[in-house]
């Protein structure tokens, strides 16, 4: 439903009638909609946090951008619309900032936090943009070529693409 009509216009009656089951079954393990979204994206954050839990950024910048490329194209439908359809941004940030312990306490040593914020915004925000764009064009470049494209701009910056 989510991908047929969007999040926003998808109601607990109709998701209840669809999956056949009675808005009583719903209300025992959701309390809102939102609740059901949020265990979707928590099962996506966590899938990324296993994957890259030997990756500490800045260190590793490269392999995981180039991770990033590779997890994604491993998803499903669901995770590609919330990825790169802009109707998704704001999910998509939280889902970005869960996966990747964006928070305060995880501030690398030698940065202070405001100038992290800052460093990682424009870093997920450009490989987010690389790979939307790498989607839209039918994803005619294979992944692992994107992918190594991708980590060596972050890595080495423009002029080694």
């Amino acid at each position: 439903m989510m991908l047929e009509d969007g999040f926003s216009s998808i109601t607990v009656k109709a998701l209840c009638e669809r999956a056949r089951i009675n808005k009583k079954t719903f209300y025992r393990y959701y309390e809102t909609l939102e609740d059901l979204m949020a265990e979707v994206m928590a099962t996506y954050a966590a899938a990324w946090r296993r994957r890259t839990a030997h990756l500490r950024m800045p260190d590793d910048l490269e392999q995981i951008t180039r991770e990033f490329f590779f997890f994604n194209a491993e998803q499903d439908e669901l995770f590609e619309a919330i990825t790169c359809d802009p109707a998704w941004d704001a999910v998509q940030r939280d889902l970005l900032d869960d996966a990747s312990g964006e928070h305060a306490e995880n501030v690398p040593k030698g940065y202070e936090p405001e100038v992290w914020h800052v460093i990682y915004a424009w870093q997920s925000g450009a490989v987010l943009a690389m790979y939307r764009a790498w989607v839209a064009d039918g994803k005619t470049i294979p992944v692992e070529e994107i992918a190594e494209l991708a980590a060596r701009l972050f890595g080495k910056g423009f002029g080694a693409a």
